[in-house]
């Protein structure tokens, strides 16, 4: 295929992945202004309503509540818990691997095998001991997801560290007397942020896909608030009678991902040309 043509054709899916992800988070954003329903009231009358059943778009579950609504809302979920671990493992990731990458010696050493040990253990596993040891919730699964996925963000960044603080524009700023925190955070973090947004988009997918399968499992968002994972737990018990109920969150779940795995592709070729290099450490 000529370039031209595999180029036009990575930035149509591109696009279209990038229009989805703002889809569902204008869905989140808006959703008191989309849907006029409570996607927590059940109503045991209106259970079973077909697709576009008296104003139900999707029609209702097993406890009458609307499932169009419960999938807005569950977008709303889904961003706030992306969205804060992604922040969070940022902030902590960004300042460890940035200490590590720059200091080196002992300071490298200690944070790299807290950072190998905490990725010995697989996400899942890892948060399903907290949310055991914690409790189940939102808040929880935000927690544990964070501290699950710091170590990440360390590896990445002191990578990028290490490549930049050996260029001559460090050793220019140590030459005019500026000081080793003022050299790191003026002007060697600057030169690593694309990389730190890279890894923190792809901590958003991953924060997605892992809470929604504790919400599955009953060790993440409990019911019955709207959760993507929630809801097709729920719908385990009726899935012959009803395989909708479980497909349109699953689906949804799946396009969302999708989605968000091919923007970060697109956004570390574009902000950060070197992750091709890093894509293992990410991947």
């Amino acid at each position: 295929m000529p370039k031209w043509r595999s180029g036009l054709m990575a930035s149509t899916v591109s696009g279209l992945a990038f229009a989805i992800v703002l889809i569902t988070l204008f869905a989140a954003v808006g959703a008191n202004f989309i849907t006029d329903f409570d996607p927590n009231k059940a109503n045991p009358v209106d259970r079973f309503f077909e697709w576009g059943q008296e104003g139900h778009r999707l029609g209702t579950d097993q406890l009458g509540r609307d499932t169009f609504t419960r999938l807005i809302y569950g977008a709303r979920l889904v961003w706030v818990v992306g969205l804060s671990v992604s922040l969070l493992a940022m902030a902590f990731g960004g300042v460890l691997g940035s200490l590590a990458g720059y200091l080196g010696g002992r300071v490298d050493g200690l944070i790299g095998r807290i950072s190998d040990g905490v990725l010995a253990f697989p996400p899942l596993l890892l948060a399903l001991v907290m949310s055991a040891v914690i409790g189940p919730s939102t808040r929880t699964a935000i927690i544990a997801l964070s501290i699950v996925y710091t170590p990440l963000v360390v590896r990445v960044t002191r990578s990028a560290v290490l490549g930049e603080r050996h260029l001559s524009y460090v050793s220019a700023s140590r030459g005019l007397g500026n000081s080793e925190a003022r050299t790191l955070l003026r002007h060697i973090l600057p030169n690593v942020v694309g990389s730190l947004f890279v890894v923190g988009s792809v901590v958003v997918s991953r924060a997605i896909i892992v809470e929604a399968s504790l919400s599955f499992l009953g060790a993440g968002t409990q019911p019955p608030n709207p959760n993507w994972g929630v809801m097709i737990a729920d719908a385990r018990e009726i899935i012959f009678s009803r395989p909708s109920q479980l497909i349109l969150p699953a689906l949804v779940l799946s396009v969302t991902i999708l989605s968000l795995n091919l923007v970060s592709d697109a956004l570390a070729d574009r902000i950060d040309p070197r992750y091709s290099s890093r894509r293992g450490e990410i991947r």
